[in-house]
């Protein structure tokens, strides 16, 4: 069953954002490693008040508003069973040292990410 791992923060400007959420609630980000565009990275600890890990990306045409990132067993399986129950399937691309990741839209219009870990 999925589970929701993450959540991602699209932004014109990931540095301007990435210093709102320090200053308002404290929590630090950074760069992913393995990332080709700007991608920051949020891990909650005890005092950082984050219960879900965050992530600040560079907004997109199709990413306008905060975006669950969903883990999922079989991630090919997974945009099957989106396009069968009335959602839109995107591409999905391989992220080194993360595993496959791709966007997906359900029935109602919100715009859903999934992943599925490397091994």
């Amino acid at each position: 069953m999925g589970k929701i791992v993450n959540f991602h923060l699209p932004a014109d400007d990931v540095e301007r954002a990435a210093t709102f959420y320090r200053e308002v609630f404290g929590w630090n980000f950074v760069p992913h490693p393995d990332s080709p565009v700007p991608y920051l990275v949020h891990e909650p600890t005890e005092d950082s008040g984050s219960g879900i890990p965050a992530a600040i990306t560079q907004r997109q045409e199709i990413i306008k508003a905060p975006v669950p990132t969903i883990e999922v067993e079989h991630i090919d399986q997974a945009m099957v069973n989106v396009a069968m129950n009335g959602g839109q399937q995107a591409r999905v691309q391989d992220i080194p040292g993360l595993g496959r990741f791709g966007y997906a839209i359900d029935s109602e219009g919100n715009v859903i990410a999934l992943l599925q870990r490397a091994p």
